[in-house]
């Protein structure tokens, strides 16, 4: 079957697409079995479904996923095929039926007419990245390969000719994870008088500090499931939505309570130890290495006797104890508790500029600007 595309140059509305591997349709409304039919496994690339993006984009998920950024006026998936039209002068029409991506940097157009069969035609027999090539969707949950032969392709299509259209859609279970980029320190430090010596072992906070912190993210995932969006990464709803995410100053009160000032003033809420450990890491942008913190008990003694005035003295002594000693794994909990109380209010991808992470056996730290630090309380 020949399909003839337009190929187009740029088309501003559009633009959000390049770069991506996405298409995405442009059309009248579909019901829930065509909305399916768009992620069959059939289909070798991921598809936008805009009435379906936006309508999931409440405050609360907006506010989580992109903290700071604000929904446009009248922004509706109608209104930006709206604009594309206009911008297609008159070529289009409210009926056609389209699938638009990019081909690097040109704008590729196929309009299906009134027809969905031949949009999931287009789909299958056009959108294939080259080949051999595995068909990676880490976003979805794995690794998917697939050949395709003319009996899969026309029963797919035969099935779209017996659907009715139907201005409704379903709602996406594909959810997203966003892994965190890890903070680089390379200044080394005097090793003459630790109390741990380093050896050939690795210490087990060392060992255990990346899965505490896999599994902190895999805690929280289960309360904010809600707040996860679907179907689209979210650089792609921001490119849409023509704003970036901005970090937010974050505020140390006189009570020592932790609030994101520009995050409409969330409080972050952590225990007295996490707490300590976070605040010690807001005051050390050179990082500290998990097997030296021992050098900081003192330190750490004062931070959390300021923090917690309600614990027993020898009890906060074995905190502190346990919490710098390299062979124990306190310090990986405290630091999995950190994360987990930042992901609870925002997305990794901009908490993971306020939680102590780092490369095994290197520096950990907290990566952001401390111009962004206001320090109302005394340490």
């Amino acid at each position: 079957m020949m399909f003839n595309e337009i190929k187009s140059g740029d088309i501003p509305s559009l633009s959000f697409l390049k770069g991506t591997n996405y298409a995405m349709y442009i059309g009248p409304a579909l019901n829930p079995k065509q909305v399916q039919l768009l992620k069959s496994d059939d289909i070798p690339v991921p598809v936008l479904y805009l009435p379906e993006i936006l309508e999931q984009l409440s405050d609360s998920v907006l506010k989580y996923n992109f903290p700071g950024v604000s929904m446009p006026e009248n922004f509706s998936a109608e209104t930006i095929y709206e604009q594309i039209r206009a911008e297609f002068e008159g070529r289009l029409t409210p009926e056609s039926r389209l699938i638009v991506k990019y081909n690097g940097d040109v704008l590729v157009i196929y309009d299906a007419k009134e027809s969905f069969s031949l949009v999931i035609s287009y789909l299958i027999n056009m959108c294939a990245p080259p080949a051999p090539r595995t068909i990676r969707r880490s976003m979805w949950g794995g690794i998917k390969k697939r050949s395709y032969c003319n009996d899969d392709i026309e029963e797919l299509i035969d099935e779209c000719k017996k659907l009715e259209i139907e201005p409704d859609y379903a709602e996406s279970d594909i959810r997203f994870s966003i892994r965190p980029s890890a903070a680089e320190y390379i200044e080394e430090e005097d090793t003459s008088h630790l109390l741990f010596r380093r050896t050939t072992e690795v210490p087990i906070a060392e060992k255990t500090f990346d899965a505490e912190m896999n599994k902190a993210l895999q805690d929280v995932q289960a309360m904010i499931q809600d707040l996860l969006l679907k179907g689209c990464p979210p650089e792609i709803i921001l490119k849409l939505l023509n704003q970036s995410v901005k970090l937010s100053r974050i505020r140390i009160t006189r009570q020592y309570k932790i609030f994101l000032v520009d995050y409409d003033n969330v409080e972050i809420k952590m225990g007295p130890l996490p707490k300590t450990v976070f605040l010690f890491y807001l005051r050390h942008p050179e990082g500290v290495a998990i097997s030296y913190l021992q050098n900081h008990k003192r330190e750490l003694r004062d931070i959390y006797g300021r923090v917690c005035t309600n614990d027993d003295p020898e009890k906060m002594k074995d905190s502190i104890e346990r919490l710098t000693n390299p062979f124990d794994n306190s310090i990986c909990e405290k630091c999995a508790a950190i994360k987990k109380a930042f992901t609870l209010k925002i997305n990794e991808q901009v908490a993971q500029n306020y939680f102590v992470h780092g490369e095994q056996g290197e520096k950990k730290g907290i990566s952001l600007d401390r111009n962004l630090v206001q320090w109302e309380c005394e340490l």
